[in-house]
């Protein structure tokens, strides 16, 4: 049967078989430049997903502080605190949404999980929340302020309880 093969390769004109492994140097460039075009295509777009997943992120986890704000507000007074620079007022509204009292506690406190932590950031390459005076806003890369990083809220170990008392009531 080996010796039918050979002769039908032979007189075919063919390479024979054992030559008639892998591919030309044609093929692989053909393969290569592909996967180049494929690639070149793709990466940008990779890019623009991974932007818009973390403008995401900032975004729920903004959403998610005001609504604690918001439930605070219809719980107990309304928390009002003037911005100022730094990230103080940030930290005193963000503990006065974690701060639950034992011996009084308002429907629904705390407002924030026991994970939720509290990260300072004043670097301009990050997704920032800053307290304007009654609720969060935005701070996107690329503008100059302090606040809460929001790609840092959610923790993963659980935090201990502020003791100091929530943001007193406005007059």
């Amino acid at each position: 049967m080996v010796a039918i093969m050979e002769l039908v390769t032979k007189k075919r004109g063919s390479v024979p078989s054992s030559r008639r492994q892998g591919f030309s140097l044609t093929e692989v460039l053909v393969v290569i430049a592909f996967l180049a075009i494929v690639a070149a295509v793709s990466i940008p777009q990779m890019i623009g997903v991974f932007t818009g997943s973390t403008l995401g992120s900032a975004t729920r986890n903004l959403n998610y502080l005001n609504g604690a704000v918001i439930a605070f507000n219809q719980s107990n007074w309304e928390l009002v605190l003037t911005s100022a620079d730094g990230s103080d007022d940030e930290r005193r509204i963000f503990d006065s949404l974690r701060y639950r009292d034992a011996a009084n506690p308002a429907p629904g406190s705390p407002y924030l999980p026991p994970t939720a932590t509290f990260v300072a950031s004043g670097s301009s390459e990050d997704y920032r929340a800053k307290w304007n005076g009654r609720m969060f806003e935005l701070l996107a890369p690329g503008t100059e302020g302090t606040g809460l990083d929001l790609m840092e809220i959610m923790g993963s170990t659980v935090q201990e309880a502020p003791t100091n008392a929530p943001v007193p009531p406005a007059s």
